[in-house]
């Protein structure tokens, strides 16, 4: 199991439905990278934005962008994380992809969608808890919302990272930044949470604040509301001797969840 991982963390203004925009971005950005990470984080609906208008794109083009992503992970040797529209059987799904340096693929869909917003009305809900094992690191992906339900993302299959794909406006900061942290203390894990900038067309006005925060809440990094890109280290051994030294996992209450992979 690699004992450290490096992680890139990469918050923008997402184009607006504009797939082949936003591709463009993330890889003239990657080029500008003179040592790549172990991992890139990027925002939730990273090639459109939060759209619940999902029939007006183009269905070549939302296939497209899985085998897009597949090959700057191979093009670049780098695991790339973030979520995406998926369509399927006449179904659309708000799925998290990761890509593999080898090509391989692992994906979640989002369990929570956002009613407030719309988003149950278009898109359907997935019903698995994933762990992605990330050369013996074992990280859970989770989508936005997701963030506000905790035993969703109850520490119960022993992952190190969780990480959340996000558009997370502006007006609810203080959840964002108080649930974050939550996570972390609860999980005894550490946990990203990346997020966009900018206005979409929706109206939302987006902050930015992109961060990471360690087993014992404690803030490793933090981005400003700037299209602007920051790496962090963390130490999979450090997190495994805080644990054997504070074990309060042990005595975690035991929810039932079913459908687990």
């Amino acid at each position: 199991m690699k004992k450290d991982i490096r992680i890139g963390i990469f918050q923008y203004d997402i184009l607006w439905e504009n797939i082949q925009g936003n591709h463009e971005i993330i890889e003239k950005h990657i080029q500008s990278i003179n040592s790549l990470p172990n991992l890139l984080v990027l925002p939730e609906m990273y090639t459109t934005g939060f759209t619940i208008n999902p029939a007006t794109i183009d269905k070549k083009q939302l296939e497209e962008q899985f085998k897009w992503q597949v090959e700057l992970s191979m093009n670049y040797q780098i695991h790339i994380m973030g979520s995406i529209i998926h369509y399927s059987e006449g179904r659309y799904f708000n799925r998290f992809f990761h890509t593999t340096p080898k090509g391989e693929t692992n994906t979640y869909d989002k369990k929570h969608l956002f009613q407030i917003g719309g988003e149950d009305k278009h898109y359907s809900a997935g019903n698995n808890r994933k762990v992605i094992d990330l050369e013996g690191i074992k990280i859970m992906p989770q989508i936005c919302y997701d963030l506000r339900f905790p035993v969703w993302s109850r520490n119960n299959i022993d992952y190190h990272i969780l990480v959340y794909s996000s558009n997370w406006p502006l007006n609810r900061r203080l959840a964002w930044d108080t649930l974050l942290r939550a996570r972390a203390i609860e999980n005894q894990c550490f946990v990203i949470g990346t997020n966009r900038i900018g206005t979409d067309k929706n109206g939302y006005e987006y902050f930015g604040g992109s961060s990471v925060y360690g087993p014992q809440g404690e803030l490793l990094l933090i981005l400003d509301s700037d299209e602007t890109y920051q790496e962090v280290t963390v130490s999979i051994e450090a997190l495994e001797k805080y644990k054997e030294s504070f074990p309060v996992y042990k005595d975690a209450d035991l929810f039932e969840i079913k459908n687990r992979e």
